[in-house]
């Protein structure tokens, strides 16, 4: 007696290690699964602003670009340059050109900086301030227009002439308003979503405005735009402004743009921003309640067992009858949990996933739509195992009386089932006339539709299935032969195929939660009967079931099983 109690306290503390390795590698897989979607989610969305903060730079780059066209055409013609090419210039010819473009001042320069002539309008200061133009020297420097700052409400346009006397420089003073007005009109066709368009010098004034009332020439009129563009070339400002500066070429100027984050960023704000971390916090909740839900199963499974083997030890017949109520009433109670508090959260799950994908898919990315998709697919699969489970844990629990069940008439309902897996695969599938034994109906066509259905799943590729059922009685005893040609399975998996979660191929190779087998089993030893396989790999499987014609008047006797606790070794997850 000793030496059975020590032996029953070591497969049981097997079993702890089995069901601890089970759960702890569904909780890796669970946490390694839920945090690559977290990374992906948020390198998606990470990736939607960076999308949106190109687009709007673009846009000023393009503006820059064509302000830079328009100087560019201001280059001189040759006229202009014979023009100006003489060895003295009349400053009349200045007078007369500030006066045809209503300028503030003409003057020009020769290549070393030196003034040639100038107009009668140049006043002693403004004679100064050209001396040490930044203009002028860009264009001696080889730029052939160059801008300047705003300075007393006129901005110094060089150009320069590549006249027979050797390279020169002309000077415009052109007021303010010629440059802006030109410019400001042109920024009020710019799309700007709650924003505005400027053009600024390197002082931050205004020298075109998209805002009719912005005065030119003055200080742009937002002191926390002027700091952010100081410091860098895009990023936020105020309370929710994004900007984007684009430096204008030849100049010291730059296309200013700005927006609200909320306009800019509209596809990753608000509601689309967090209904995505909403449904993906509802998926880990639903995880973690499945993980609670598994623990569950396995250790009412592991006490389910225990009170087996101390039924068969001490044959306590009451004893036993106690422990097995409360095990089922635990049963119960988990299958009342996952198919109402685990079931519900995952179908709120699937809906808002469809909601969001008919209503949002136009302004989600491609990518945010596959996560979409493989979320709403996750959720599917977790529902499909949820109720693999519940299938597993009634076996016993909503078990019906034992009637005299034809398992011909029970083959043929399996038959009309898999009608369409049997026309797509073109099997043969040859069934002798079976036996009546005492069983419960729908476990039976359970046990079967498992076993017909394995075989047209797991066919080789090219061959054409032939599945066969033969049995035969002998002794009260009714053996039913299920043989295929299709992948079959390496002998020394003959045992493991029957554990639950245990499976020989990946997940994405075949559908299944990897409980069939499982559930075969438990629905055999719960009719006193015995299931075994054998198989060769890429010749076929063959499993028997050994089932008695009539059941004990116990029908709660123990089943015989062909799994001693000797093999019930820890092992993980497929």
């Amino acid at each position: 007696m000793s030496q059975t109690s020590s032996a029953g306290s070591r497969w049981s503390r097997l079993r702890a290690h089995r069901a601890k390795a089970i759960i702890g590698g569904a909780t890796l897989v669970v946490v390694v699964v839920l945090g690559l979607f977290a990374v992906q989610l948020n390198a998606s969305q990470s990736g939607l602003r960076d999308r949106a903060i190109s687009r709007f730079q673009d846009r000023a780059q393009v503006i820059s670009a064509l302000t830079q066209a328009i100087l560019s055409s201001a280059a001189a013609a040759p006229e202009a340059e014979r023009r100006y090419g003489a060895k003295t210039v009349d400053p009349a010819l200045l007078d007369k050109a500030v006066k045809q473009g209503r300028l503030a001042y003409a003057v020009l320069f020769d290549g070393r900086g030196q003034i040639i002539s100038t107009s009668r309008s140049l006043t002693p200061a403004q004679r100064v301030a050209l001396l040490s133009s930044q203009a002028v020297q860009s264009t001696r420097n080889g730029a052939p227009v160059a801008l300047s700052d705003v300075h007393a409400g006129t901005i110094d346009l060089a150009v320069a002439l590549n006249t027979d006397a050797g390279r020169r420089v002309l000077v415009s003073g052109a007021p303010t308003a010629l440059f802006g007005t030109f410019l400001s009109s042109y920024l009020r066709r710019v799309p700007a979503r709650g924003g505005t368009a400027y053009v600024l010098d390197s002082r931050s004034a205004v020298i075109g405005a998209r805002n009719p009332t912005q005065l030119l020439g003055r200080t742009v009129g937002e002191p926390d735009l002027v700091d952010a563009v100081k410091h860098g070339a895009h990023g936020a400002y105020g309370d929710d402004g994004y900007f984007v500066a684009s430096p204008v070429p030849g100049s010291s100027w730059r296309v200013v743009m700005t927006s609200t984050q909320s306009s800019l960023f509209s596809a990753i704000s608000g509601s689309r921003k967090w209904l995505p971390w909403i449904i993906y916090l509802a998926l880990g909740l639903t995880a973690l309640g499945f993980l609670a839900l598994l623990r569950r199963v396995m250790a009412a499974n592991d006490k389910l067992i225990d009170s087996n083997a101390h039924l068969q030890s001490t044959n306590a017949l009451l004893r036993h009858a106690a422990e097995l109520s409360r095990s089922n009433a635990e049963l119960e109670q988990f299958a009342s949990i996952a198919s109402h508090d685990l079931q519900e959260p995952l179908r709120k799950v699937q809906t808002f996933a469809a909601q969001l994908n008919a209503t949002e898919s136009d302004r989600l990315s491609e990518q945010g739509q596959d996560f979409l998709r493989r979320m709403s697919d996750a959720a599917g699969r977790m529902r499909a195992l949820i109720d693999d489970l519940l299938m597993f844990s009634r076996v016993s629990t909503k078990a019906r009386p034992f009637t005299a069940v034809d398992l011909s008439e029970s083959a043929g309902y399996v038959l009309t089932d898999l009608e369409v897996a049997i026309e797509e695969s073109g099997a043969q599938v040859t069934i002798d006339p079976l036996p009546t034994i005492e069983a419960e109906p729908m476990q039976m066509r359970q046990l079967l539709q498992n076993l017909l259905g394995n075989a047209l799943k797991f066919r080789r590729d090219g061959v054409t299935p032939e599945i066969a059922v033969r049995a035969t009685v002998a002794d009260g005893i009714a053996e039913l032969t299920i043989t295929d040609n299709g992948l079959g399975f390496d002998a020394q998996f003959a045992t493991r195929i029957f554990r639950a979660f245990e499976r020989l191929h990946g997940t994405s190779a075949y559908p299944g939660t990897g409980i069939g087998l499982a559930l075969c089993r438990k629905i055999v030893e719960r009719h006193h009967g015995t299931i075994t396989a054998d198989g060769h790999e890429n010749e076929g499987a063959t499993f028997t079931v050994r089932l008695p014609l009539r059941q004990p008047d116990v029908a709660d006797a123990p089943p015989s099983s062909l799994f001693p606790e000797s093999e019930e070794v820890p092992h993980a997850l497929a």
